[in-house]
This record gives structure tokens, sequence and C-alpha cells, in this order.
């Protein structure tokens, strides 16, 4: 179980992937995406939340980048559209233990052909097969 960072409520794997997905579906799909969108931040929280001993790295990472985009218009067809559209721009960051990769570390990995991205699951399968997790 993981523990809810601001009341320190212990929660279930199920209730935390049913809180991501109806924080995602609030997502008003703006034009632009903002590190002030509430949305977007309280969709990365939760995905933090995800229990580290009963989920591999790759998945954490990857809840993390889908999470950070759940506010973004798809599709997204270029590299500084992309680093815009993450809540702090290339600052943002993925973190599970010692590993920690921004957002700007992870758009080394991706390649020209590799846009238009259609969803936050292609740029987060993308990533995290390219960086080997």
């Amino acid at each position: 179980m993981s523990k809810w960072k601001y009341t320190g409520k212990e929660v279930n794997p199920e209730k935390i992937d049913e809180s991501l997905k109806t924080i995602k579906s609030a997502c008003f799909g703006c034009e632009t995406h903002s590190s002030d969108c509430s949305i977007a931040k309280a969709a990365g929280d939760v995905a933090e939340m995800i229990d580290e001993k009963s989920i591999p790295v790759k998945d954490q990472i990857h809840a993390q980048i889908s999470g950070a985009l759940a506010g973004a218009t798809f599709p997204i067809a270029t590299p500084d559209d992309l680093i815009a559209a993450f809540p702090d721009g290339a600052n943002t960051t993925c973190r599970v233990g010692d590993l920690k990769m921004t957002a700007g570390e992870a758009g080394t990995l991706l390649k020209p052909s590799d846009f238009p991205f259609k969803s936050a699951k292609d740029v987060a399968d993308i990533i995290v097969s390219r960086a080997g997790l």
C-alpha cells in the first residue's frame, strides 16, 4: 500500500489506478499546457504513489511520464511542443528510487521520425524502451 503524501492515508493500487484514470478524464484538452495546471499536477502526484515494491521501475517511470502529460493536447508534432507539454518543461522529473530522468534528458532519446505523437502512452512507450528500463 502507498501513502497519499498530503494526508498520510494508505491507498491500495486499485484505488490509485482508478483515481489516476478519473483525473485524466477531467482533462480539458487545452491547446497549451502549463505547469500551473492543477489537473496535470494531480495526475503526476497520484502517479508517484505507485508502490515501488510491486511494480517494475519501467512501469513506474511510464506511469509518471503518462501522468505528467495528462493535460497535453495530442497529436504533438515537434520536440519543442512535447517539452512544452510537460508541467515543468524540460525540468519535469520522473524519479524512482535512485533513478531520476528529466523531460529534457528523455527528449534526447527521441528521433524526428517519432513525431507526431498521438498519445501520452506513445511518448512513454518510446522513452522507456529507449532508456533501457
